[in-house]
């Protein structure tokens, strides 16, 4: 009931699929609630603008027909305390609240910043699959029970944030954290998107002002970012599990699946309607992109923006009248259903019972909770085990009210915490530090240690080498590097930067140890890698997982990890032969455990081959890290003279973002040079990529869809015949697309690349890539395949193009943007948003001072007091006079 294992070729953190029950990350498209925490800062006046941008404009209709602006709540620290309605905030009240005052008193509260850097509020967004809100559209019932389970969830995420949030308090340098005593939230609840078509969601907005010790304060919101896991968790189960929106889609004929929570039976359309969604909202940004070019340091007014809602409209759908009023649009989204071919239940099914809370073995959950968190990273807090046991919860089919589903998710979070390992051996660590870890994520990294180092003070037998290698081939770093593979070293470590010539190398070291009866065994973290392998270095290549499996080992998405007896001639490895893994900076803990024993038991030498300066492993890696430290210092080699670009100046700028070294410096030479380009706005950046010829590049797969769909608009005005993905992406003969799952029987990788030649008439696709043509089948089409004019950087890695472009985010890290910075062999070029020079240089500043890479949990540990020390411990229970609860000032860290 609790556990689906999944044995196959792809080790967690590699290409990992999604599974029933699972919080994905907030960078990907998931289906159930969902998003990051946002920041508002500015004027107050302009916090209604903001509010009102996330959606389309006909949602006027229902805000006319309604009342108010927000529901205003507030939430008190205590077992038990309920949250309070407050009276509703109209639009100068809403204001009031946002610049930090009571609504009642008209006080402000506290002293109050005035400055544009001020945080007024930090927001999250409640909402839910699309076919819930397709369903709230064709029936009254539906909507007004899927908003009362919306408003549930809301309060009760207001309620679990009563109790978790802190503020600081003390002088700078010496604050510590404690427990807030009342905190103020509003909730504004929208029908629509930006595109105007039905999504119904709330905006949660924590006020930055919490009471604490009788005083106003301002809110920790690092504290707020960190609990997303929860808020996303709680969100996403109170509706699940609500039985009054469970019956309400029963009566109207509905069934919720488990895994995704998507109604069935519109599951088919939401694609489709998404990507007419999509459309309309492309349009209208390039509306926008165009008039702000002719009016810089303008902003459009509401009749401007109504306008250009219209034209998107007609623009998108010429042969449909553009809605007038809430009851027109509700129509208009019933006959687009009605188009695709939508239609209605005949009658009422039987309502879920669900599962009983007493049936489900919370000590067995507990379990799988600790898994699950322990397969995808190396520590986690209180709110990351919350939103996994709300994840479990909905993914079993449980079926409560609030306070019945509330108990149990607790009671799981308590059980589970009781199983945990501290990382940090003191009791004034703040609950959203991520200090708590597991006996097996411990015991993984300590075996892990134990074989590199056993490795590091060994060597094999020497074996003659009947052919010297070829140095006139190579440069001297090559020379050295070929020379060691073919070497005694039982681990050896080659680092070097993008470009640097690692293939040249590793061909010629492959071709003198065939010559003398050894073998090359080269495995990569993920598929793609692989196959980019075998053709640069002309040699077979497989990925980790393939290797690990026919060597007997299984794994589950959950971190289960078993071995049985397994033989596969073409899988073994002999004395003498080298094991290379190559990208192994991406290369996460199980997965490299796992490839030590097989390489122990055979005798095997193992070499490391990566960049700890490019991208991480996704979970628990921190591998050549490990590897670096313990290796013998004659068997860590670096590449680093840069083959790849083709003018030697942007060579060595490369190694300097490589380092994180000079950033400034950096960005004024790529200023100067025309490799960096600023925009005033979003929709301006986008409206510019959608011109550029090269790779695109951007943070997170949001972004890569709105790229995708504005450039295949600028490249394809007139498609022809397309289809809608499952994401919203249309696609037809000539698109660019990408694989995003592996699946051997298709032979098609995670990140595989191809243009589509036809489309069946049942939704399949026939595509043809650098290693042929494939036939895609509907089901696949539908899950896993997207656009590709655009990538993202873990997609991008290990590519080199003529020209790439790198749209550079508040989000970006360094490893991101060295990556994207590096994939182009004649021209990178960066693309940032700014009002100001000064402000997109400290944006590139600050890009590169980002690293918050997942490297084992001994670095989390570091982490975690490295935070402690940047926010400061908690107090649990402040007593009297909190200003007397600040402690003396520790040691600095040395670093």
């Amino acid at each position: 009931m609790l556990r689906r294992s999944v044995d196959g070729p792809s080790p967690p953190g590699a290409d990992r699929a999604s599974f029933p029950g699972r919080l994905t990350s907030v960078d990907g498209r998931w289906r159930g609630v969902h998003g990051g925490v946002k920041f508002y800062r500015g004027s107050a006046g302009a916090a209604r603008n903001y509010v009102e941008a996330d959606r389309g404009r006909a949602d006027d209709y229902y805000l006319a027909e309604g009342t108010g602006v927000a529901r205003h709540y507030s939430g008190a620290r205590g077992d038990g305390a309920p949250v309070q309605r407050l009276a509703d905030l109209d639009g100068a009240t809403y204001e009031q609240w946002v610049a930090g005052h009571d609504t009642a008193a008209g006080q402000p509260k506290g002293r109050l910043r005035h400055d544009d850097r001020a945080l007024r509020f930090v927001e999250v967004v409640v909402n839910g699959p699309k076919t819930w809100s397709l369903a709230a559209a064709l029936h009254p019932g539906i909507a007004t029970a899927y908003d009362n389970a919306q408003e549930r969830a809301a309060i009760e995420i207001i309620g679990w944030l009563a109790q978790h949030t802190t503020t600081r308090v003390g002088p700078r340098g010496r604050q510590v954290q404690v427990p807030t005593d009342q905190i103020e939230a509003a909730v504004i609840r929208h029908h629509t998107s930006r595109a105007g078509d039905p999504h119904r969601h709330l905006h949660l907005q924590l006020n930055a002002r919490v009471l604490a010790g009788g005083r106003w304060r301002g809110l920790h919101s690092v504290g707020v970012v960190e609990a997303i896991n929860a808020i996303n968790g709680i969100g996403h189960a109170a509706v699940m599990c609500d039985p009054e929106f469970r019956q309400a889609l029963a009566d109207h004929g509905y069934h919720l699946e488990h895994d995704t929570g998507d109604v069935t039976a519109l599951t088919p359309y939401a694609g489709a309607f998404t990507a007419r969604a999509a459309q309309i909202a492309r349009n209208t940004d390039r509306y926008e992109a165009a008039w702000r070019r002719d009016h810089p340091l303008e902003e459009p007014g509401p009749r401007l923006l109504r306008s250009w809602d219209r034209r998107a409209w007609a623009d998108a759908r010429p042969d449909k009248v553009t809605p007038h009023d809430g009851t027109s649009l509700t129509a208009r989204w019933v006959d687009e259903l009605h188009d695709l071919g939508y239609r209605a239940p005949t009658a009422p099914v039987a309502a879920a019972a669900g599962l009983r809370i007493g049936q489900l073995d919370r000590d067995a959950a507990a379990e799988l909770i600790i898994s699950r968190l322990g397969a995808r990273r190396s520590s986690w807090n209180h709110a990351d085990i919350r939103g996994e046991a709300e994840a479990i919860i909905a993914g079993a089919g449980v079926v409560a009210a609030t306070a019945a589903r509330s108990e149990l998710s607790e009671d799981l979070t308590a059980r589970t915490m009781a199983r945990c390992a501290r990382l940090l051996d003191r009791d004034d660590t703040p609950d959203h530090i991520r200090a708590l870890t597991s006996t097996r994520v411990l015991g993984v990294e300590n075996d892990l240690l134990a074989r590199l180092a056993r490795r590091a003070g060994a060597a094999t037998p020497s074996h003659d080498i009947d052919h010297p290698v070829p140095a006139h081939e190579l440069d001297e770093a090559q020379h050295k590097v070929a020379v060691a593979l073919i070497g005694e070293h039982r681990l050896l470590v080659i680092e070097g930067a993008a470009g640097a010539g690692k293939t040249t190398a590793l061909a010629a070291a492959r071709d003198l140890l065939e010559g003398n009866g050894h073998r090359l065994i080269v495995v990569t973290p993920t598929l793609k890698a692989a196959h980019v392998a075998a053709e640069q270095i002309d040699t077979e290549a497989h990925s980790a997982g393939w290797l690990i499996h026919r060597h007997g080992f299984r794994w589950d998405d959950d971190g289960h990890w078993t071995r049985e007896n397994a033989t596969d001639p073409d899988a073994d490895l002999s004395p003498g032969d080298l094991l290379l893994v190559d990208e192994a900076g991406m290369l996460d803990q199980d997965t490299a455990l796992a490839l030590l024993a097989i390489a122990d038991e055979s005798g095997a030498r193992v070499a490391l081959v990566g960049d700890r300066h490019q991208l991480p492993a996704v979970g628990r890696g921190g591998v050549l890290d490990l590897a670096a430290r313990w290796v013998s210092p004659d068997a860590h080699l670096t590449l680093d003279t840069i083959h790849r670009f083709s003018d030697p100046e942007y060579a060595e700028l490369s190694t300097l973002m490589r380092t994180g070294r000079q950033p400034g410096a950096v960005f004024d030479a790529l200023l100067s040079r025309g490799d960096i380009t600023i925009h005033a706005s979003e929709v301006e950046r986008v409206d510019a990529l959608a011109d550029v010829d090269g790779l695109v590049i951007a943070d997170t797969r949001q972004q890569v869809a709105v790229l995708n769909g504005a450039i295949r608009d600028r490249r394809r005005p007139d498609p022809g015949p397309e289809l809608a993905t499952g994401a919203g992406d249309l696609i037809g003969p000539g698109d660019l697309i990408t694989t995003r799952r592996n699946d051997p029987s298709l032979d098609v990788a995670n990140h595989d690349t191809w243009t589509v030649r036809a489309i069946g008439s049942d939704g399949s696709l026939v595509a043809r890539g650098r290693r042929g043509t494939r036939t895609l089948p509907p089901e696949y089409v539908h899950d896993h395949v997207e656009l590709a004019y655009a990538t993202t950087a873990y997609g991008a890695q290990g590519q080199t193009v003529p020209t790439a472009h790198l749209a550079l985010g508040e989000s970006s890290g360094a490893a991101s943007a060295y990556v994207g910075m590096t994939r182009g062999r004649h021209r990178n070029v960066a693309h940032i948003v700014a009002d100001s020079v000064d402000t997109a240089r400290t944006q590139w500043i600050q890009t590169f001072s980002r690293d918050r890479a997942d490297l084992g949990p001994r670095h989390a540990a570091w982490l975690a007091e490295e935070d402690i020390e940047r926010y400061g411990p908690q107090i649990r229970r402040p007593t009297e006079p909190i200003r007397l609860a600040t402690p003396e000032r520790r040691p600095a860290r040395s670093r």
